[in-house]
């Protein structure tokens, strides 16, 4: 896939995806759309990756949409200008459906749909070096790939709309200051920390770890009482897993559990 837009390489079980447009800081295309939605497809049928890692080639995470594209759609029919973004949007958000959890490591800028894409991973780590910013209002469009949708969720309502309406570009400091980045490391660092993560997750039973992943969305719009129904059944479901014996005998005799990686 090295000729591609996207390129990937699993390994240790972990499957890390790089946005490969470096000289257009990852400008992310209708190319690159595609590639990224048939990478995913991919991957969900891979049973090797337990963990994903998201980042981008070069110094920036992504620029957000090409804008020779956007330039290309002013004065365009809405109808099909509409079917089209949906389009777009959706590939990348395609990540959403993977069943593995999935973290962003923000190398440089992360900017409109750049900086959405990294909130639609499930952790985000940032190089000290990086900015994020949502900048759509400040060519004239109104936000897209979810951008309402993720920051409402992560930093309240007040927090989305000055993001949002000014369009500024926050440092990785305050990003973390916010609530939407896990933890910042300087640059050099970055992949390191997201690997050393990555890892951490992968030795972990599947079971849980991909039930958490769509209860905690769920969990969102749910009551307490839903989430608690839920959990009793999640938790009957993991008492028929081998490794719920594997795990409480390795408490018992104080060693570290090996996890089998069916689910």
């Amino acid at each position: 896939m090295s000729e591609k837009t996207v390129k990937v390489e699993v390994k240790d079980r972990i499957c890390i995806l790089t946005l490969n447009q470096p000289e257009k800081l990852n400008f992310m295309s209708e190319e690159m759309a595609k590639d990224f939605r048939e990478t995913i497809e991919k991957i969900k049928s891979d049973p090797e990756p337990r963990v994903m890692i998201v980042t981008g080639e070069g110094r920036a995470f992504s620029a957000g949409g090409d804008l020779k594209t956007m330039d290309g759609n002013v004065g365009g029919i809405p109808s099909y200008l509409k079917k089209k973004t949906f389009y777009f949007y959706k590939s990348f958000l395609s990540i959403m459906d993977l069943e593995i959890p999935t973290i962003a490591a923000i190398n440089g800028h992360a900017i409109g749909a750049g900086a959405c894409l990294s909130l639609a991973c499930d952790m985000r780590l940032a190089a000290t070096n990086s900015k994020i910013g949502f900048t759509f209002s400040k060519i004239g469009l109104y936000p897209g790939m979810g951008a309402e949708y993720f920051l409402t969720r992560m930093i309240g309502r007040a927090r989305t709309f000055e993001l949002l309406i000014t369009g500024d570009t926050i440092s990785a400091e305050e990003a973390y200051g916010m609530g939407l980045v896990n933890h910042i490391t300087p640059p050099e660092e970055l992949m390191d920390r997201a690997m050393e993560l990555a890892l951490k997750i992968a030795a972990m039973p599947v079971l849980p770890i991909r039930m958490l992943k769509e209860a905690i969305d769920a969990s969102m719009s749910s009551d307490l009482t839903a989430t608690l129904h839920k959990q009793a059944a999640y938790q009957a479901i993991c008492y028929l897993s081998d490794d719920i014996k594997e795990g409480i005998d390795s408490v018992r005799k104080k060693r570290t559990p090996h996890f089998s990686d069916e689910y």
